[in-house]
């Protein structure tokens, strides 16, 4: 049971809270998590890859039924007074995809460049873009000017002269949103616990070469503290107190890299822990004979 569900009476017993008390001070122990957490910058990066994936996805789904359009009047333009046993008239149904799939191969590429910063400065490039869409363009337009059956309907001429271009830009778009929430998400520098730098090892002097070096005896180490050695070699046990495992692992590496016994301030700079929290997880970390019991 946690130390916190029990307070000590003026006798210094152990006095049970009572059970609104432990579940308050659960709930404002988890609010204050949260509120740590939610301060903490890598939950931006979350943030901006939930909004990119949302985008991408809306934005694919428009994609598709635009470019279900298109493939049906470029269908119509290619096949003629072809009938379905021709396998031309098939095949037909291959172009429209087959264009609109370069055109978002090499729109990806181009994202890919935008997020590294590298500029793309080639005219190949851009009248490969304006070539796929100008194709779509007028294999849509023309069935619509000049039906094969029937009179012009300028519906279907506005549909057949819209919905291209749209494609078009949207393949546009589709790449300029991966590439800007990529330079959003590292543009987003995470804060990284301080631990205090190793001491360099001294470098031994050469020993003359004209004349040997006296033998002497290594001085015999001088004993660790035996706080300190129980700091180290006993596991630290943190259950109970609702922190997460990799915060656990940051606290034990903390005991690890200080040579003297951990304040609440030592915990809360490597953690961002509450204060609160900070000072309990420090009595959990105090050796019994300087905190005056044991735990």
């Amino acid at each position: 049971m946690d130390d916190h569900d029990h307070d000590d009476d003026a006798d210094g017993r152990r006095v049970k809270q009572p059970r609104q008390v432990r579940r308050l001070s659960k709930r404002l122990d988890v609010a204050r998590q949260l509120h740590d957490l939610e301060q903490d910058s890598a939950l931006d990066i979350v943030d901006i890859e939930r909004l990119r994936v949302s985008v991408t996805r809306c934005l694919w789904l428009f994609l598709a039924i635009g470019s279900a359009f298109t493939t049906t009047g470029v269908q119509d333009f290619l096949a003629g007074h072809l009938t379905p046993t021709d396998p031309v008239w098939w095949g037909c149904w291959g172009v429209e995809p087959c264009l609109v799939g370069i055109l978002i191969t090499i729109l990806r590429w181009e994202a890919a460049m935008i997020a590294r910063d590298i500029p793309i400065n080639s005219k190949a490039v851009d009248w490969l873009k304006r070539f796929l869409l100008t194709s779509t363009l007028i294999m849509n337009v023309v069935p619509a000017l000049w039906p094969r059956e029937g009179e012009i309907s300028a519906g279907m001429l506005a549909a057949h002269i819209m919905v291209p271009i749209l494609v078009f830009f949207l393949a546009e778009v589709m790449p300029i949103v991966q590439a800007r929430c990529t330079q959003a998400r590292r543009a987003i520098t995470l804060p990284t616990p301080k631990h205090p730098a190793p001491a360099p090892a001294p470098v031994p002097a050469p020993a003359p070469i004209s004349m040997p070096a006296p033998v002497m005896e290594p001085p015999a180490p001088a004993p660790a503290p035996v706080s300190s050695l129980a700091e180290v070699s006993s596991p630290v046990s943190l259950d109970g107190l609702g922190i997460p495992t990799g915060v656990q692992t940051q606290i034990r590496r903390l005991i690890t890299d200080l040579d003297r016994p951990v304040t609440a301030a030592d915990v809360q700079q490597a953690t961002r822990l509450p204060l609160p929290l900070a000072a309990r997880v420090a009595d959990r970390l105090t050796p019994a004979g300087m905190n005056g019991h044991a735990h």
